[in-house]
């Protein structure tokens, strides 16, 4: 049997949505990791088939494109499909769709990281049990290159790392930086606009006790860069958000 696609169904509860009842893009993120989860262990390079080997993935970029907003108690439709990888880089693809229309669409980017080391491990090291790998993506989308804010003065959002921002790899979730980059934007920004797009690069890991420092600029009318700031010395993300 053949894994290279997964799909699901799922209703949006309260903790999915935000003060307007829309997806919020962390409750994406967090579609997007539980059905990544599901096909991985599906291909035989889940969490359980990793760990006794000391590899576990990282997620290292993503960008999310949202066509039409998905409100609470809406039901959609969750699909999921690894590309065939290179070297080192593992592509990802998630589609969400509403009556089977389209209305969040993301390409992904993965690596597998070894625990003990803390180096990236070579794509040779697992064998997914795939007979093929789906060449078409979610979205065409090759810009990963975000800048970073030049003008770091004031802060739009700052926090201190507690232990619930972990998972399972003892740091701080892929999920929750979606979240800090959003929590830069005020309620009335955010309703008045709706978000287009948004990218988040991960560039470092960030533990309890870390504190973060999110800063933005406004690169031109409707697109916006955030970048977080680790003990105010080194970069962990920079995201980059479009509004329509």
């Amino acid at each position: 049997m053949s894994y290279e696609k997964y799909e699901c169904e799922h209703k949006l509860v309260t903790s999915d949505t935000d003060f307007k009842q829309e997806l919020k893009p962390s409750a994406i993120l967090n579609f997007f990791q539980e059905t990544a989860g599901i096909n991985s262990s599906l291909l035989g390079v889940g969490y359980p088939d990793l760990r006794p080997r000391g590899l576990f993935w990282v997620l290292s970029k993503i960008y999310v494109e949202l066509t039409e907003p998905v409100y609470y108690g809406d039901t959609v439709q969750i699909a999921t499909w690894p590309h065939e990888p290179n070297k080192a880089i593992f592509e990802r693809s998630f589609l969400v769709c509403k009556n089977n229309e389209p209305r969040v669409r993301a390409l992904s980017r993965w690596c597998l990281l070894d625990s003990v080391t803390g180096r990236i491990a070579p794509a040779s090291a697992i064998n997914q049990k795939t007979e093929r790998f789906i060449e078409e993506r979610a979205v065409d989308f090759c810009d990963w290159r975000i800048p970073f804010v030049e003008d770091k003065i004031e802060p739009s959002f700052t926090l201190k790392i507690a232990h619930s921002e972990y998972d399972l790899n003892y740091h701080v979730n892929n999920i929750k930086y979606a979240d800090y980059v959003f929590n830069c934007f005020s309620i009335e920004e955010l309703t008045a606009r709706r978000v287009k797009s948004f990218q988040i690069n991960y560039v470092k890991q960030t533990h309890e006790k870390d504190v973060l420092n999110f800063y933005r600029d406004q690169i031109s009318k409707d697109v916006f860069i955030v970048e977080g700031v680790k003990n105010g010395e080194e970069s962990v993300i920079s995201a980059r958000v479009c509004f329509a």
